[in-house]
């Protein structure tokens, strides 16, 4: 599952909020995010995109208006806290390192 918190999957957040970060425009416009082609891209069913999504809406990484229909998500920018994390998460590398320090506190 995707999620943010006690044994959530960080690693698909992670490559769910990079994904996102590649289709944003600026200046920013509402952009319909296919939840369908994103849950085959990052191998995770629809209803986990889903969540990821509100997850990372709920603690301000992104912006949008949500949900629309069943189908796809409106998805506008990331937010400036997103863009930090991002740029934080971005290097494979750097990503390790953070994981390693960090780990055992997103295990919780």
């Amino acid at each position: 599952m995707i999620r943010g918190g006690h044994d959530g999957d960080v690693e698909a957040l992670r490559a769910l909020l990079l994904a996102l970060e590649n289709v944003q425009r600026s200046p920013p416009e509402a952009i319909f995010v296919a939840v369908g082609e994103l849950a085959q891209l990052l191998q995770k069913s629809r209803s986990e995109i889903i969540e990821g999504l509100d997850t990372l809406a709920g603690l301000n990484f992104i912006e949008g208006p949500g949900a629309y229909r069943e189908s796809d998500w409106l998805f506008r920018r990331l937010t400036r806290r997103g863009e930090a994390l991002a740029d934080l998460i971005r290097d494979p590398t750097d990503w390790r390192e953070a994981l390693a320090a960090y780990g055992p506190f997103l295990a919780r």
